[in-house]
């Protein structure tokens, strides 16, 4: 069974395999689970900007987590990924995502901060399932902070609601800082991005789920579990290569993610139609810091 006090957490928000046919590609999705499996993963979203959740149908949101349920064992949990400001909508997508396996759904604050709270009060007593809190305001934009959601004390008093498993910070440590002083530290509090790992660390953070989870959970897991412990001296290196390995891929976004996941080996890492792949130049400078980091050795 998944255990949701083993810290730290590393979760995935999958990127989407397609095939030449501009189709989800099932088979090569179940074979990149398995893969994952290995690492210290134990965290799988399906519904992201990773994910290129707004290139896909809702129906192969639930295919996909259908398939995603069935690969994975019982030490790893399947999450739903929502962004919606209707309660009713937002409720029943989480009922469809709990109907094919998901036991968590992660919903984004809704970008709309006088409605929030009355918002998370009716979701989160009707969620079938528990709910991932993630402080995201422009989804659409990779490792940049967005204005936020809400005032530090709004976000940490959803947080602190039941049915609440914990809360996912955006890219601006210095407000994020002031919201984990208000959230118990019963809920699960994690940085969203790889590049800022140790910084997370530094403000309590005991988890991540980031675009860069695909790549090397391994590193990130690794590199989580040093900031917690207080071994930063020993970690910088790690963080130096995952800062730099990063800065090349993020700027392409879901583009990006596949590129360093097809040099790994991976499936179906085609982006979704108009969707450009990583330039040809901008994918050696890739290969050469992956190798750097050991991730590449062949």
């Amino acid at each position: 069974m998944f255990d949701s006090s083993s810290d730290p957490i590393v979760n995935i928000p999958i990127a989407t395999p397609f095939d030449e046919s501009d189709q989800v590609d099932h088979d090569a999705l179940s074979r990149n689970i398995e893969r994952w499996k290995k690492t210290p993963a134990t965290g799988f979203l399906v519904g992201s900007q990773t994910g290129e959740e707004w290139f896909l149908s809702e129906s192969e949101k639930l295919e996909i987590a259908r398939t995603v349920g069935q690969t994975l064992d019982e030490s790893r949990v399947l999450i739903g990924g929502i962004d919606c400001p209707s309660v009713t909508e937002t409720l029943r997508r989480a009922e469809a995502f709990a109907d094919v396996g998901a036991e968590m759904v992660r919903i984004r604050f809704p970008r709309g901060e006088s409605t929030l709270e009355s918002y998370f009060e009716q979701v989160l007593a009707r969620s079938p399932v528990p709910v991932l809190l993630m402080h995201q305001p422009e989804p659409v934009s990779f490792g940049l902070a967005g204005r936020p959601a809400a005032s530090p004390e709004v976000l940490a008093g959803v947080a602190n609601m039941d049915n609440v498993f914990g809360y996912v910070t955006d890219h601006d440590l210095r407000f994020e800082v002031r919201v984990r002083d208000l959230v118990s530290p019963e809920k699960r509090f994690w940085i969203c991005n790889g590049s800022i790992i140790l910084q997370g660390t530094l403000i309590g953070c005991n988890g991540t789920t980031t675009a860069f989870s695909n790549i090397w959970p391994e590193g990130l897991h690794t590199l989580l579990k040093l900031g917690m412990e207080g071994r930063y001296e020993e970690a910088q290196p790690l963080q130096q290569h995952i800062r730099k390995i990063d800065a090349i891929m993020l700027p392409w976004l879901a583009s990006g993610v596949k590129a360093s996941l097809k040099l790994l080996g991976f499936e179906g890492m085609r982006s979704r139609n108009p969707v450009a792949p990583m330039p040809p130049d901008e994918v050696d400078k890739l290969e050469v810091a992956m190798r750097e980091a050991g991730l590449l050795t062949d």
